[in-house]
């Protein structure tokens, strides 16, 4: 199995040194370093790495705005690295959607689990997304297929059940989703209007 890919985030050289040397020991291949909130951006999006893990305050683009960015553009899990644990700066981590949070100097033996935690939840991110988009497709077929059975129902006479066994034989002779058949039966009643 391939290491994990991280890139690091951090203006201060000693620091990313350091991290990357534990990083390093513990398995994980760092891809590159970053010393700005805008150039982690950058490194983002030509990386594609598995991992950020990114400093808070950055010149040029603050890490929280950086990682609020990145995952919008290309959904990488950051974990935020900082030297502050108040709460105004947790909240600022938080409201980024950083999966994890680590408080400088960072101690190796909390590296592990803060990075694999971090990758479990941006995978059950990533089920909860997918599912919620299957139902969101399913809610919008049903809608469609509501209609269509209601056009035909109309124009044809039918009841509620043979209209929509028309859909689904429809579907299954044509071989494509009823939704597909439901869309075009709604585009072809707007285009014909209303039955006088």
């Amino acid at each position: 199995m391939a290491a994990t890919r991280i890139l690091i985030a951090e203006d201060n050289d000693l620091v990313s040194l350091t991290l990357e040397e534990q990083l390093k020991d513990l398995g994980y291949d760092v891809v590159g370093i970053a010393r700005n909130g805008l150039e982690a951006v950058s490194l983002a999006q030509k990386l594609s790495p598995d991992l950020i893990i990114m400093d808070i305050r950055m010149p040029e683009m603050d890490g929280t705005e950086a990682a609020t960015k990145i995952r919008h553009q290309h959904n990488i899990p950051v974990i935020m690295l900082t030297a502050y644990a108040d709460k105004d700066t947790i909240r600022r981590a938080e409201q980024a959607g950083a999966l994890g949070y680590l408080v400088k100097p960072v101690n190796q033996n909390e590296l592990s689990p803060a990075i694999n935690i971090a990758l479990a939840r941006h995978k059950e991110l990533q089920a909860l997304q997918g599912e919620v988009e299957e139902l969101r497709e399913s809610l919008e077929a049903r809608k469609l297929i509501e209609r269509a059975k209601g056009i035909l129902m109309q124009r044809l006479n039918l009841s509620e059940r043979d209209a929509y066994e028309r859909l689904r034989q429809r579907a299954r002779d044509k071989r494509i989703r009823m939704k597909e058949i439901a869309q075009a039966i709604i585009e072809a009643e707007e285009m014909l209007g209303p039955d006088r």
